[in-house]
């Protein structure tokens, strides 16, 4: 019995160190290849006192006016939702600015000045939800996770972080995927790049 366990034990290990590869190398694919685009944040939550210090992030982009939304008529959260942004401005100073969002990917999505990214519904609101159809107004809302609301920092700098954010210093450096995915590839601080780690 005792060759069988070192067996299941070596097996174990392997599948462990396999999932945590996958996870690095498909990071480090997705990071080379894709889109960076630098978004404006909002702090949420400093601290996570299980898993350390993190800032947990919100944007401009999360939340989206209800006049550019195109939704089922009862939509329902974590669906999956295309939000086409475009840069709005001149650098350095521009802006990724929420233009459309939509259950349907766009057809050509992607030019010089649009990007697409794609997130999920968090949560929508309506004025009158029994009468609209299935067109939100400009009163109405949607809220959306894109999978880039949390970002880990060395422990007992969240509070510094989160100062800097709300003074307008921070930005993320977001990489955009073909497929729409975001992933953060690191953090503006009062102008200086920090790019973030694969591990």
């Amino acid at each position: 019995m005792r060759p069988r366990v070192w067996l299941a034990a070596i097996l174990v290990a392997l599948m462990q160190t396999g999932v945590i590869a996958y996870i690095i190398v498909n990071r480090a694919i997705h990071l080379a290849h894709g889109r960076e685009i630098v978004l404006d944040v909002i702090p949420v939550d400093p601290r996570d006192l299980l898993r350390g210090d993190y800032v947990r992030l919100s944007y401009p982009v999360s939340r989206i006016n209800g006049s550019i939304v195109h939704l089922p008529e009862y939509p329902e959260d974590g669906m999956p939702i295309f939000v086409t942004l475009e840069r709005q401005g001149q650098a350095p100073a521009n802006k990724w600015v929420a233009v459309a969002a939509s259950t349907e990917r766009p057809a050509s999505p992607d030019t010089e000045g649009k990007v697409v990214l794609r997130g999920r519904l968090a949560s929508w609101y309506a004025q009158d939800p029994a009468g609209r159809a299935n067109k939100l107004t400009a009163g109405d809302h949607i809220s959306v996770n894109y999978g880039i609301e949390t970002y880990f920092i060395p422990e007992g700098t969240g509070a510094a972080l989160e100062r800097m954010t709300r003074e307008g210093v921070i930005k993320t450096i977001v990489n955009v995927g073909r497929d729409g995915r975001a992933a953060i590839k690191g953090i503006i601080i009062d102008g200086e790049r920090h790019d973030e780690t694969l591990y």
